[in-house]
């Protein structure tokens, strides 16, 4: 009996751990003029588009060192304007309850005030005025590379997008985002027809003993 329960628990567990990780979605920016994301520069007047990681700067937060996103203050041209440069993802199948988690960071030079905006869009349009619905925003940190997690609407297929926004481009240093997943969240009755199963596990064991 105290094997079944053993073992019972210990299903459970692993049938826990696997739902939890159920990313329907990853990217890490290895490359990403590749990377199939769309990248519009809307600021004014406009400069540089977001580019891929220098590691010069700071080394990525997972894999090679240069594999992450960056904007920088140059996104209005000469430093001067107002910024609005987005990345906006390709297009996401996704189902019932999902996240979007991606880490992001600044560079170590303080006085600035970078932020990054998170928007979704349900269907397939990657235009800007399309991302009315926005998830968080973003404070940077000079520190380095900090997690954030923003739940996502319940949609068929959408887009995720990050804006570096500044209404002021003399305030603008640096935004950077690595690890971008999107995470599907099993639904009550998934987690009820696992445990089921589980159970029937253990209540044959029982009878075998």
């Amino acid at each position: 009996m105290k094997l079944a329960k053993k073992c019972l628990l210990g299903l459970a567990g692993v049938t826990l751990a696997i739902a939890a990780q159920a990313d329907t979605y990853t990217e890490g920016f290895d490359d990403l003029a590749a990377s199939g994301w769309t990248l519009t520069n809307n600021s004014s007047p406009a400069g540089l588009a977001w580019f891929q990681g220098i590691p010069e700067y700071f080394a990525a937060q997972s894999g090679g060192a240069g594999s992450y996103a960056a904007a920088s203050f140059l996104s209005a041209a000469n430093g001067a304007g107002s910024i609005s440069n987005w990345l906006i993802s390709p297009v996401l199948t996704l189902g019932g309850a999902n996240t979007v988690s991606f880490f992001a960071r600044t560079e170590a030079t303080e006085g600035y005030s970078d932020t990054v905006k998170v928007y979704f869009s349900a269907g397939t349009d990657a235009a800007t005025a399309s991302f009315t619905n926005l998830l968080g925003t973003a404070t940077l940190s000079t520190a380095g590379w900090t997690q954030y997690t923003f739940a996502l609407p319940e949609a068929a297929t959408g887009r995720v997008a990050f804006e570096y926004a500044l209404s002021d481009a003399a305030n603008a240093n640096l935004a950077a985002i690595d690890s971008v997943s999107v995470s599907a969240v099993p639904e009550p009755t998934s987690f009820a027809l696992m445990g089921l199963g589980v159970l029937g596990l253990a209540f044959l064991r029982r009878r075998q003993d």
